[in-house]
């Protein structure tokens, strides 16, 4: 019984950074079996777009959700101009007390999209897809060398090859595992 009480105060204790920790987790769980399921790439000139959607649009989804599971935005947002109370004076020590609560819970509700975001990028595939349709590295790497290049650069997530002087240069998901980084360090400070 001892040992129960001893894990019980620890969970207490610790109970926010348990929390976004299990967050986290189910998150990175999740997006790694949303990109085995239903992620595949077209592999032609809507990569950039599909790509993108997949890596932005259920991070965004997630943001909203950590705003509309809050209970201390609920809070904020249906207290300030409650019946009875006049919501056109705020003042100046309310209105920085609202700030502090709406930075704490943007925090919050961020670890999720962060962690969406960074998993998304260790895994590749989902930057791999939208970088290689993408008509600036399309010009880049087929100058002078005419529209078959850019199939074959759009083909790049499905197994394609490059001309020899563009393999070189790209390594897409070496470059979406180091763009991962800044977010990792981002999300281990919130």
């Amino acid at each position: 019984m001892e040992k129960f009480r001893t894990v019980l105060d620890f969970c207490l204790s610790h109970q926010k950074v348990l929390g976004y920790s299990a967050v986290s987790l189910l998150t990175a769980g999740s997006e790694r079996l949303f990109s085995a399921v239903a992620f595949q790439c077209p592999c032609n000139s809507w990569n950039m777009l599909y790509g993108s959607v997949f890596l932005l649009v259920p991070a965004l989804i997630l943001f909203l959700l950590g705003y509309l599971l809050n209970v201390r935005a609920w809070r904020l947002f249906t207290a300030c101009c409650a019946p009875g109370r006049c919501c056109c004076y705020i003042h100046r020590r309310r209105f920085w007390r609202y700030v502090s609560v709406l930075w704490l819970v943007t925090v919050s509700a961020a670890v999720a999209p962060l962690t969406w975001i960074a998993v998304a990028l260790l895994g590749a595939n989902l930057y791999e897809c939208a970088v290689s349709g993408s008509s600036l590295l399309q010009r880049h790497l087929c100058q002078g060398r005419g529209t078959q290049c850019h199939e074959q650069v759009a083909r790049i997530p499905c197994g394609g090859t490059l001309p020899k002087e563009a393999q070189t240069f790209v390594s897409l998901q070496t470059q979406s595992q180091v763009w991962s980084l800044p977010s990792f360090d981002l999300s281990y400070w919130l």
